[in-house]
């Protein structure tokens, strides 16, 4: 994927923002009404669904790529080709792709063990990737000698969408020893689940136990036609998880197999209120980086294929499969007793695979945090100043300390951690702002972050080098000493483009990565 998705994507909040304005406001003339539980479709005819899907139909993570872009699922991106068209005109020379609007923080990978974001970079494991019809008839030989040992390509839309190039796709992929599936991309609004399911099931959605056919994928996203409701498909959130677990039975009754479900953690948030009805279906999640699959909706505990990069290194969308080749072939036969056992992460939202998986799992294991009450980490969120006040408290082994009855910073006196600040700066770790506010409520930024590691370190000697290590940090900035004493201790290696981003608050899975390395020396 392009540099620059990094951070081009939206954060959790904004996203949300957006989704919320589409689906308060909605298209104003839009051709699907608001759904009622006993009307679950709109009964458009398939010649309709056809005029509006157009020739090529939508594509994995598309809303997520305009969202990047123009903050609009239903706005097309420049790349997609072509004059924007009208709503509900046909959508044409879409390429399957999206930045994730949760990208998580790159501190995560190392410049030297991983390339830059260009299209080669993969991830560990064994790779796959997704087609369509605007791939056309894939080079098979290529893709296999290019790594790729699994694919999905898309059979239907709707009930009046079927991919052209199916045939060539899903044969192909088989013929050249890959294991191959088939996926549907769900209008769920157009027609009810057990038409739409029936539809796939008839047109290439089988399934059978022979170690080469993946389960039925259902591809559920953002709505990319304007004409078909706002970004929910002008469901409501028990609308759309009754259509959901309506298509998954049909499907499970017709191949004896329960859907794997596409999605992507903001989009199944918002539109189905984060259901946790559905851990029965294996999970493809979204998340398009070079750090890991990110939180997961509330159904999953584990995800079985991440969807990694839309731009590379294969055509279509690039995955990786959560596990080894057994694993695999176990899960194609429906035969988890055969699957080695998913590793277990420190949080429900960090598995093992995660990155900084190891640098959480240390924080918690060290009881410098235990996360939330409903068992999660939260590694993207920002860190707040009174919480690192309480994680470098912690990672100096809580020492004994009577904190004074009236603190020199006069905004701390409702804060849970009065005493690991007032310890913080009675250790001359934080100055905090005219000596006497301290901001806790506030995020932490990353070049606050490197001062009082620097500070917390005891001061070490250090002579700054004459050129910065970062692009973006100049050497007349504040914390230019600190900034650069973190790169020079390894404690941060910034970002592959060479920018540390000093003003940007740090996420905790870098700051988990950040107290990792600083105990590790000092």
């Amino acid at each position: 994927m392009k540099k620059t998705l990094l951070t081009r994507g939206l954060t959790s909040v904004a996203l949300t923002a957006v989704l919320a304005v589409s689906a308060l406001a909605g298209p104003a003339g839009a051709a699907v009404p608001a759904l009622t539980a006993d009307t679950p479709n709109s009964g458009l005819s398939e010649a309709e669904q056809a005029r509006i899907i157009g020739e090529n139909g939508a594509s994995m993570g598309q809303g997520m790529q305009r969202l990047s872009i123009s903050g609009d699922a239903q706005v097309p991106a420049p790349n997609e080709g072509g004059a924007v068209p009208a709503a509900g005109a046909p959508q044409q020379g879409l390429d399957s792709g999206a930045a994730n609007p949760q990208a998580a923080d790159p501190e995560a990978v190392d410049p030297e063990a991983a390339e830059g974001l260009g299209g080669n970079w993969r991830p560990a494991g064994i790779q796959g990737m997704d087609v369509s019809s605007h791939q056309g008839n894939v080079d098979w030989n290529r893709a296999w000698a290019q790594g790729s040992r699994f694919a999905y390509a898309k059979a239907t839309e709707g009930t009046g969408y079927k991919n052209p190039n199916f045939g060539q796709q899903y044969g192909g992929s088989y013929g050249v020893g890959m294991v191959r599936g088939a996926y549907h991309f769900a209008l769920p609004n157009v027609s009810s689940a057990v038409e739409q399911a029936n539809y796939f099931v008839n047109n290439g959605g089988g399934w059978s136990a022979d170690g080469r056919t993946l389960p039925p994928l259902l591809d559920i996203e953002y709505n990319p036609y304007t004409s078909l409701g706002n970004t929910c498909y002008n469901m409501s959130q028990t609308q759309m998880v009754n259509w959901i677990k309506a298509f998954s039975n049909q499907v499970k009754a017709r191949t004896g197999r329960a859907p794997m479900i596409y999605t992507t953690t903001d989009w199944w948030s918002y539109c189905t209120g984060n259901s946790a009805a559905f851990g029965e279906n294996p999970l493809h999640i979204a998340n398009y980086n070079e750090v890991g699959a990110g939180p997961l909706p509330a159904s999953w505990g584990f995800y079985s294929l991440w969807q990694y990069s839309s731009t590379g290194p294969f055509v279509g969308d690039s995955n990786v499969w959560n596990g080894n080749a057994a694993g695999l072939t176990a899960f194609a036969r429906d035969n988890p007793a055969a699957a080695p056992a998913v590793p277990q992460g420190p949080f429900r939202d960090v598995p093992a695979s995660r990155a900084f998986a190891k640098e959480i799992t240390w924080l918690k294991n060290a009881k410098i945090t235990t996360g939330y009450a409903d068992g999660t980490f939260r590694p993207l969120d920002s860190v707040s100043r009174e919480a690192m006040a309480a994680f470098l408290y912690r990672i100096k082994g809580s020492p004994a300390y009577a904190p004074p009855a009236a603190s020199k910073f006069r905004d701390i006196g409702g804060s849970e951690f009065y005493k690991e600040i007032n310890w913080l700066a009675a250790k001359g770790v934080a100055t905090g702002w005219n000596g006497n506010t301290f901001g806790p409520k506030l995020d932490i930024n990353r070049d606050a972050m490197a001062a009082f590691l620097y500070r917390l370190a005891g001061k070490p000697a250090y002579n700054a080098p004459k050129v910065s290590p970062f692009r973006d940090v100049a050497v007349s900035n504040q914390y230019y000493k600190e900034i650069s004493w973190l790169n020079s201790t390894g404690i941060s290696t910034g970002w592959t483009d060479g920018t540390f981003r000093p003003y940007e608050p740090i996420k905790r899975d870098a700051m988990a990565a950040f107290l990792y390395r600083y105990d590790a020396k000092f």
